[in-house]
């Protein structure tokens, strides 16, 4: 039997995700227009892309640290490694792949070490790119977790990106 406190850490997890997903999907359609030659960007939309980017990284950390960590709790397997975290992640259908998974948060990583913005046409170019997958994975995890706790499916309306 699940104890009201894994049940718990899994619902807020869920509920700090649609809320961190809301977040995204305004940075995404706020900075859709804006080129991706970088060159001659306003300080406005340098930090609409900022934003957007931001928000992607910390998607990718939310659902990495917290919410898969916290299905695993809840279906009662060992706290393990992101490796692990990820491979069972795979295996319930969730992820893409353990490799992608990883990809994306090495690209978090580089979110987040890009302090002057050097790389920040290739970061957007790779964000554009991913978004729609992980935005797919995002809506197959609240899917399964809702289920999972006996509540649904998730709420965020993650339709109108490309």
């Amino acid at each position: 039997m699940k104890s009201k406190a894994e049940e718990r850490y899994l619902a807020d997890g869920l509920d700090e995700l649609e809320r961190t997903l809301h977040h995204l999907c305004y940075s995404a359609n706020k900075s859709a227009t804006i080129r991706q030659n970088l060159s001659d960007a306003t300080e406005d939309e340098l930090g609409q892309i900022e934003a957007f980017t931001s928000r992607f990284a910390r998607v990718v950390d939310l659902i990495s640290k917290r919410v898969l960590r916290s299905l695993d709790r809840f279906e009662f397997y060992d706290a393990g490694t992101l490796l692990d975290v990820a491979n069972r992640a795979e295996k319930r259908g969730l992820i893409h792949t353990v490799d992608w998974l990883r990809e994306l948060k090495d690209m978090r990583n580089q979110i987040a070490h890009d302090y002057a913005g050097d790389r920040l046409p290739e970061i957007l170019a790779y964000c554009r790119e991913e978004l729609p997958r992980l935005l797919e994975v995002c809506q197959r995890i609240q899917i399964y977790a809702r289920t999972l706790l006996g509540n649904g499916s998730p709420h965020t309306e993650l339709q109108g990106l490309q």
